[in-house]
């Protein structure tokens, strides 16, 4: 039997420290939050999870909601520059925003956070949360999303008053950290759920069935997207991937649950999230796209937009993941694949080639991301396509403008001392 509360608390027993730390941690930010909002912040606050289409439905539900007031969005990863994490009106925040707000307001309540908490700080995350709390109050956003990095029940937006919470499905993702079973990751991530909080859902079965009993036990009330919900924007939308439909159906549920009476058009929302299927050129596309499922979408995509063509791919990975696994839905499209590195934590490339080669012939490897690019861009046929893929890091090392920027985020972590 599948009972959420008690396998939340078991878990938690197991992993008591581990458990402790996260949920200090969430109360440290709250904290903060009360310090510089007394009275609560003033934007209403959406909570965002999922294994795929978390930035998309919330690109979605920002340019739906414009018709209400500003809104605003704190997202992640960034591609090539930090100001990518942060919106308004959809539009990136200038560089002179957020040096403001981290000298004016974060750097003062950081240097008394220290004495009064002693080998503690704001973490990385923490920061861009206050961030972006502080530019949401500075452009009067009426609506704020808050995209989850991964998981739910113990990330530090746990520690924030929300309007509404949405996770967009339950993939195969981060199974050291979030579980290698089905239920486990649909556990954390709808651990998102507040008793009395709309919770909103994309998720199918065998996913959906864990999702319900999860919510419902935490006490929210469920929405679920439903076939009704996907014919409507179909019909608006036409021959789009799956994905794509699921994405827009969800937002467009939860913009109608606060506005059931405002006739809005879903035309207005169909813009998708920079660096998502980016077109660089004509022939070149770059997708952040890290895991099995995000990779399978894409692959749709492709199918969708060059029915025909012949493609060649580029790819990084970071961290521990199966680079078999993960990058298995493109050897039915592949012509060539160049393996590249990808700065902060990328893989050995050479090592993630000699897995490739065990499914496919045409691997090469090529370290210097920049230089695999240029290279792959000189040898492209006419007939040919070539798509950067599977690491943030390796997109913005071969194709960041920004030299200074560029170096910084390829060296992010340099100053991390293990004691």
């Amino acid at each position: 039997m599948f009972e959420p509360e008690y396998l939340v608390t078991l878990d938690e027993i197991y992993h008591s420290h581990w458990a402790a730390r996260k949920k200090r941690r969430m109360q440290f930010l709250k904290e903060a939050v009360e310090y510089f909002w007394p009275n609560g912040h003033p934007s209403r606050l959406i909570h965002v999870t999922g294994t795929n289409g978390k930035g998309s439905v919330i690109y979605y539900i920002e340019q739906g909601l414009r018709f209400a007031g500003n809104t605003g969005s704190w997202t992640g990863p960034h591609v090539f520059d930090y100001a990518e994490r942060f919106h308004i009106n959809t539009k990136m925040v200038s560089h002179e925003d957020i040096v403001d707000i981290y000298r004016d307001k974060l750097m003062p309540y950081q240097e008394e956070f220290i004495q009064r908490c002693p080998g503690e700080s704001l973490s990385f995350a923490e920061l861009g949360i206050l961030t972006a709390l502080h530019l949401f109050e500075k452009y009067g956003v009426k609506w704020g999303m808050m995209e989850v990095g991964a998981g739910g029940r113990y990330t530090p937006l746990m520690a924030l008053d929300m309007e509404a919470c949405i996770l967009t499905n339950v993939g195969d993702d981060h199974p050291k950290t979030l579980g290698t079973e089905l239920w486990q990751r649909a556990l954390e991530k709808t651990g998102i759920a507040r008793p009395g909080v709309p919770f909103f859902t994309s998720a199918e079965e065998p996913a959906l069935t864990y999702v319900c009993k999860t919510a419902e036990a935490e006490g929210a009330p469920l929405h679920i997207v439903d076939q009704n919900d996907l014919d409507e924007v179909r019909t608006v939308m036409g021959d789009h991937p799956e994905f794509k439909i699921r994405n827009l159906a969800l937002a467009v549920k939860v913009i109608r649950y606060f506005y059931p009476e405002f006739q809005f058009t879903v035309e207005r929302m169909k813009a998708d999230l920079p660096a998502r299927f980016w077109k660089v050129a004509s022939n070149i596309i770059a997708d952040v796209s890290h895991n099995a499922d995000k990779v399978q979408r894409l692959v749709e995509q492709l199918k969708h937009s060059y029915p025909g063509r012949k493609f060649r791919f580029l790819l990084g990975l970071t961290r521990s993941r199966d680079v078999r696994q993960v990058f298995a839905p493109i050897l039915e499209l592949a012509e060539h694949i160049v393996v590249t590195g990808a700065s902060y934590p990328g893989q050995d490339p050479r090592e993630l080639a000699d897995l490739l080669k065990k499914d496919f012939g045409s691997v090469e490897v090529i370290e210097d991301p920049k230089e695999a690019f240029d290279r792959e861009k000189e040898r492209l046929k006419e007939d040919e396509i070539l798509v950067l893929t599977g690491s943030a890091y390796m997109i913005d090392q071969a194709l960041n403008p920004n030299a200074y920027i560029k170096h910084l985020n390829a060296t992010f972590g340099r100053r991390i001392i293990q004691v």
